[in-house]
């Protein structure tokens, strides 16, 4: 037989709460300042890089690395501190979806200390590092997402956000999909020099606003849910 006081003692949830609102503010605090970051980039080197043709990583190439590198590193350190909202906040988190976190997160801190080359310039061992570390960064919070959108929607309490987060990651999928159709003409091209119309810069900021709003979904969520236990 269980006492009264047994009976009331799962109250404990406030406890495992503990400060997911703070953990949550602070991934969102890192996002905006790597939007921010971006937006002074993209006014300060408009000169230099076209948004339309040319990819985020090319401001690098005009000499801003440390802007570029606080843009991604930010974005990083932001997505760093969900996982430890989202668990105190009594929400699902996994180790696939930590260890896909973990792979988006090393690669943007390789993009960010291994620069990229001119499109259709020969191809550096920086270079190398870079695209292929844009390409497991670029999967893997899509797929980190689609399995916190599984977790979550069984769960009755987590199941309204869960069908957002799935219905953004398959934005985010779709918007990956032109980014890499957007990048063929210069892969396909002899000697991959391209002097035709280009559309990999624009159709990569529009990748990085869907990721940025499935990465601020589950931050918002975590301070909703601190609001109703208040």
């Amino acid at each position: 037989m269980y006492s009264v006081e047994s009976r009331a003692r799962p109250e404990s949830v406030p406890l495992r709460r503990g400060n997911a609102g703070a953990w949550a503010i602070a991934a969102l605090v890192c996002f905006g300042l790597s939007v921010v970051t971006a937006l002074v980039l993209h006014v300060a080197q408009a000169a230099e890089v076209d948004p339309i043709r040319q990819v985020i990583s090319d401001y690098v190439l005009s000499g801003d690395t440390t802007g570029f590198a606080v843009c991604v590193l930010t974005m990083a350190a932001g997505t760093g501190c969900l996982p430890a909202g989202l668990s105190r906040a009594g929400l699902p988190v996994t180790r696939p979806m930590v260890a896909l976190g973990c792979c988006w997160c090393a690669g943007l801190t390789l993009c960010a200390f291994f620069p990229t080359t001119p499109t259709g310039a020969p191809m550096t061992f920086s270079a190398e590092v870079h695209r292929y570390a844009g390409l497991v960064l670029f999967v893997s919070l899509p797929a980190a997402a689609g399995l916190f959108a599984r977790s979550a929607a069984a769960h009755p309490a987590h199941r309204r956000l869960a069908g957002r987060i799935r219905r953004q990651t398959r934005w985010a999928w779709g918007a990956l999909a032109v980014f890499l159709l957007s990048q063929l003409p210069v892969l396909l091209a002899p000697s991959r020099a391209f002097d035709g119309p280009l559309f990999q810069g624009l159709t990569e900021r529009l990748v990085f606003v869907v990721y940025l709003v499935l990465l601020g979904e589950p931050a918002l969520a975590v301070l909703r849910s601190e609001r109703k236990s208040c």
